[in-house]
C-alpha cells in the first residue's frame, strides 16, 4: 500500500512532463540547451522546473557564475527521476509484449570502430522487430564511458573495458590492433621489426580518449616504449588516407583495414603486434535491462557471429597475427 504522504506527493507532482524537463536540464547543465533539445522556449522550461521545485519545497539548482549546478535536492530528484522513467519504460515494454507487440526503444552507445561490424547485426534485428526504435550513439572510448557512468543507455560496446565501473561484459568478437603503413613507406618491406625500429617514425593516431589509443598506451607503458613524433586525427578513415599518402604509420583496429591491400596499406610485422583484445557488450551490473534491451543482447550473442562474415573476419584476424594483413 502506498503511504498517504507518498499519495500527496504524487498528487502534487502532476504530470511526468515537469520531471522529464528537469532531467533534460540536469543532463545539459543549461536551461537554454535543454529548451533547444526539447523544442521549447527558455521561459517555458524555467517555469516548469520552478513548479517542480515548489512541489518539493527546495531549490533544485543554483547558478554559480554562469554555470547551472544541481543542489543536493536536485541530484536526488535527478536520480529518482531516472529510476522512474526506467521503470515506466520497462512497464511499456512488458505491456507491449502482453499485447503481442515487439516494440519499445533500444538505446546503444558504441565506440567508433564498432560501426564497421554493428550494422551487419543491427539491420537483421530491426527487420525482425520493426516496432523497435533504435537510438545509436557513436563516440570515442571516453565519451562512451561517460555515458555508461551516467547510465544513459541500455547497452554499450567496447574493445577496451573500463576498469573503474561495476559492469557486466559479454565478449563476442576478437579485435586485433595492427601497425600499418603505406606500401611505399621505407619500413613496408621489412620482414621483422622491433619497437626500436619504428619508434622514431611519425605516428598518426586517434585522439586521447579513443579505445585503440588506450590499448596502445597500455602496451607502451608495460614495455617502457615511447612514440617520439605523433599526429592526432579524430577519424579512422582520415587516418587511413593519411597513411595511404605516406604521412606516417599508425596503430589501429584491423577492422578498419578490410580493403587494406587495395588501398595501398600494408601491415608492419612488429614484435608484440597485433595487440589482441575483444569486442564486448556491456551494461552496469545493477542495471535491469528492458525487455527490448535483453532481446537485442540475446540476439547479438546468439546470432551475431552467424550474421557477420566470420570466415573473412577470422581469416583476417589470423592474417593480422601472422603479420600479413592486406597481403
Amino acid at each position: 500500500m502506498v503511504k498517504s504522504l507518498d499519495i500527496k506527493l504524487l498528487a502534487r507532482l502532476g504530470t511526468l512532463g515537469q520531471l522529464e524537463i528537469f532531467l533534460q536540464v540536469a543532463k545539459e547543465g543549461s536551461i537554454a540547451r535543454a529548451a533547444e533539445v526539447l523544442n521549447l522556449t527558455q521561459p517555458s522550461v524555467s517555469i516548469q522546473v520552478k513548479k517542480l521545485s515548489e512541489v518539493f519545497g527546495l531549490p533544485l539548482y543554483e547558478v554559480v557564475g554562469k554555470k547551472l549546478k544541481l543542489t543536493e535536492a536536485g541530484r536526488k530528484v535527478e536520480e529518482a527521476g531516472k529510476e522512474i522513467f526506467e521503470v515506466v519504460g520497462r512497464l511499456d515494454d512488458e505491456l507491449n509484449d502482453l499485447k503481442g507487440l515487439r516494440s519499445g526503444t533500444l538505446s546503444i552507445s558504441v565506440v567508433t570502430t564498432s560501426k564497421y561490424f554493428l550494422p551487419h547485426i543491427m539491420a537483421p534485428f530491426c527487420e525482425l522487430y520493426p516496432g523497435v526504435e533504435v537510438e545509436l550513439n557513436i563516440g570515442n572510448r571516453s565519451t562512451i564511458i561517460d555515458r555508461l557512468n551516467k547510465n544513459l543507455d541500455d547497452l554499450y560496446i567496447f574493445s577496451e573495458l573500463p576498469d573503474s565501473l561495476d559492469i557486466v561484459a559479454y565478449p563476442f568478437l576478437p579485435n586485433p590492433i595492427a601497425v600499418i603503413a603505406s606500401k611505399n613507406h621505407v619500413l613496408a618491406d621489412k620482414k621483422k621489426l622491433k619497437w626500436k625500429d619504428i619508434e622514431h617514425a611519425r605516428f598518426i593516431m586517434r585522439e586521447t580518449g579513443s579505445g585503440s589509443l588506450f590499448g596502445v598506451q597500455n602496451f607502451l607503458k608495460e614495455n617502457n616504449y615511447k612514440m617520439n613524433d605523433v599526429i592526432t586525427i579524430q577519424s579512422n578513415e582520415a587516418i587511413k588516407h593519411a597513411v595511404m599518402a605516406n604521412m606516417g604509420i599508425s596503430i589501429i583496429s584491423a577492422y578498419t583495414l578490410s580493403n587494406a591491400g587495395s588501398d595501398g596499406i600494408v601491415q608492419l610485422n612488429v614484435e608484440g603486434f597485433p595487440l589482441l583484445s575483444q569486442w564486448e557488450m556491456v551494461h552496469l551490473k545493477n542495471k535491469k535491462l528492458s525487455t527490448v534491451a535483453q532481446m537485442f543482447l540475446d540476439f547479438m550473442l546468439n546470432n551475431g557471429r552467424d550474421l557477420l562474415p566470420m570466415k573473412k573476419i577470422e581469416r583476417n584476424v589470423q592474417s593480422a597475427i601472422d603479420g600479413h594483413w592486406g597481403v
